[in-house]
Protein backbone atom coordinates (compact mmCIF):
# COMPACT_ATOMS: atom_id res chain seq x y z
CA UNK A 1 0.00 0.00 0.00
CA UNK A 2 2.88 2.14 1.19
CA UNK A 3 5.03 1.82 -2.26
CA UNK A 4 1.31 1.85 -4.19
CA UNK A 5 1.66 5.68 -3.16
CA UNK A 6 4.63 6.34 -3.45
CA UNK A 7 4.42 5.09 -7.27
CA UNK A 8 1.04 7.19 -7.53
CA UNK A 9 2.98 10.46 -6.22
CA UNK A 10 6.38 9.55 -8.35
CA UNK A 11 3.91 9.14 -11.63
CA UNK A 12 2.17 12.67 -10.48
CA UNK A 13 5.23 14.26 -10.53
CA UNK A 14 6.80 13.19 -13.64
CA UNK A 15 2.90 14.01 -15.64
CA UNK A 16 3.35 17.44 -14.15
CA UNK A 17 7.57 17.29 -15.25
CA UNK A 18 6.19 16.51 -18.77
CA UNK A 19 3.32 19.06 -18.76
CA UNK A 20 6.05 21.86 -17.92
CA UNK A 21 8.70 20.57 -20.88
CA UNK A 22 5.95 19.94 -23.28
CA UNK A 23 4.28 23.63 -22.63
CA UNK A 24 7.88 25.17 -22.99
CA UNK A 25 8.33 23.41 -26.19
CA UNK A 26 4.92 24.01 -27.90
CA UNK A 27 4.94 27.61 -27.47
CA UNK A 28 8.22 28.57 -29.04
CA UNK A 29 9.14 32.16 -28.14
CA UNK A 30 8.51 34.75 -30.81
CA UNK A 31 11.55 36.98 -31.08
CA UNK A 32 10.31 40.55 -32.30
CA UNK A 33 13.12 42.58 -34.57
CA UNK A 34 15.18 45.15 -33.29
CA UNK A 35 13.43 48.25 -33.99
CA UNK A 36 14.58 50.99 -35.62
CA UNK A 37 14.95 54.23 -33.04
CA UNK A 38 12.82 56.98 -34.32
CA UNK A 39 13.55 60.71 -33.87
CA UNK A 40 11.89 63.92 -33.72
CA UNK A 41 14.37 66.47 -34.23
CA UNK A 42 17.65 67.22 -36.68
CA UNK A 43 19.24 67.19 -33.19
CA UNK A 44 18.16 63.86 -31.81
CA UNK A 45 18.79 62.09 -35.29
CA UNK A 46 22.55 63.81 -35.30
CA UNK A 47 23.52 62.67 -32.13
CA UNK A 48 22.14 59.42 -32.70
CA UNK A 49 23.95 59.40 -35.61
CA UNK A 50 26.86 59.82 -35.02
CA UNK A 51 27.50 57.02 -31.96
CA UNK A 52 26.24 54.83 -35.14
CA UNK A 53 23.08 53.75 -33.70
CA UNK A 54 19.76 52.82 -36.18
CA UNK A 55 17.67 55.50 -36.09
CA UNK A 56 15.44 57.25 -38.27
CA UNK A 57 13.56 60.76 -38.67
CA UNK A 58 11.44 61.92 -41.64
CA UNK A 59 10.74 65.16 -41.62
CA UNK A 60 8.86 68.20 -44.27
CA UNK A 61 11.71 70.25 -45.36
CA UNK A 62 11.20 73.20 -47.84
CA UNK A 63 11.42 71.00 -50.86
CA UNK A 64 9.73 68.16 -49.80
CA UNK A 65 9.58 65.10 -47.35
CA UNK A 66 12.85 63.79 -46.22
CA UNK A 67 13.50 60.72 -44.47
CA UNK A 68 17.18 60.29 -42.72
CA UNK A 69 18.19 57.24 -41.50
CA UNK A 70 21.57 55.16 -40.04
CA UNK A 71 22.90 52.39 -39.63
CA UNK A 72 24.81 50.46 -37.10
CA UNK A 73 27.53 49.95 -39.99
CA UNK A 74 27.96 53.94 -39.89
CA UNK A 75 25.74 54.40 -43.25
CA UNK A 76 23.57 57.24 -43.76
CA UNK A 77 20.80 57.28 -46.00
CA UNK A 78 18.84 60.29 -47.29
CA UNK A 79 15.54 59.92 -49.40
CA UNK A 80 13.23 62.56 -50.54
CA UNK A 81 10.09 60.85 -50.00
CA UNK A 82 7.77 63.29 -51.89
CA UNK A 83 8.72 66.79 -53.49
CA UNK A 84 6.29 69.69 -52.06
CA UNK A 85 3.09 69.82 -54.35
CA UNK A 86 4.54 73.80 -55.19
CA UNK A 87 7.34 72.23 -57.07
CA UNK A 88 7.09 71.73 -60.81
CA UNK A 89 5.25 67.94 -61.91
CA UNK A 90 8.88 67.72 -63.79
CA UNK A 91 11.45 68.31 -60.63
CA UNK A 92 8.67 66.14 -58.31
CA UNK A 93 8.91 63.06 -61.19
CA UNK A 94 12.67 63.46 -61.15
CA UNK A 95 13.42 63.67 -57.41
CA UNK A 96 10.74 61.79 -55.57
CA UNK A 97 11.80 58.65 -54.16
CA UNK A 98 15.87 59.25 -55.20
CA UNK A 99 18.25 58.23 -52.33
CA UNK A 100 21.93 58.81 -51.43
CA UNK A 101 24.14 57.06 -49.17
CA UNK A 102 27.39 57.98 -47.00
CA UNK A 103 29.71 56.25 -45.07
CA UNK A 104 31.42 57.92 -41.91
CA UNK A 105 32.92 56.63 -39.05
CA UNK A 106 31.89 56.48 -35.40
CA UNK A 107 31.95 59.83 -34.00
CA UNK A 108 32.27 61.32 -37.82
CA UNK A 109 29.18 62.11 -38.79
CA UNK A 110 28.64 65.08 -40.66
CA UNK A 111 25.78 67.07 -39.48
CA UNK A 112 25.29 68.96 -43.16
CA UNK A 113 23.76 65.46 -44.83
CA UNK A 114 20.71 66.59 -42.34
CA UNK A 115 20.98 70.54 -42.37
CA UNK A 116 22.04 70.92 -46.17
CA UNK A 117 20.69 69.99 -49.36
CA UNK A 118 24.25 69.31 -51.13
CA UNK A 119 26.78 70.19 -49.17
CA UNK A 120 29.03 67.54 -47.21
CA UNK A 121 27.76 65.01 -50.12
CA UNK A 122 31.33 64.34 -51.83
CA UNK A 123 31.96 61.37 -50.64
CA UNK A 124 28.64 60.09 -50.48
CA UNK A 125 26.72 57.97 -53.74
CA UNK A 126 23.15 57.98 -55.00
CA UNK A 127 20.72 59.14 -57.82
CA UNK A 128 19.71 61.56 -55.12
CA UNK A 129 23.29 63.19 -55.34
CA UNK A 130 23.67 62.67 -58.67
CA UNK A 131 20.27 64.52 -60.15
CA UNK A 132 21.00 67.42 -57.45
CA UNK A 133 24.71 67.47 -58.97
CA UNK A 134 23.15 68.09 -62.51
CA UNK A 135 20.60 70.74 -60.73
CA UNK A 136 23.89 73.19 -59.21
CA UNK A 137 25.72 72.91 -62.34
CA UNK A 138 22.90 73.78 -64.96
CA UNK A 139 21.78 76.57 -61.85
CA UNK A 140 25.33 77.92 -62.22
CA UNK A 141 25.31 77.65 -65.90
CA UNK A 142 22.08 79.84 -66.32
Amino acid sequence: MKMQKHYRSLLLALGLLLILFVAGCAAPSKQTPPQIAACATKECFISAANDCNEVSLTLSEDIGVFKYASSKDCVFTKTLVSANENEAPEMKKLLSGKSLSCTYKNGAFDERWVTSLVFGTEYCDGKLKEILGQLVLFAEQS
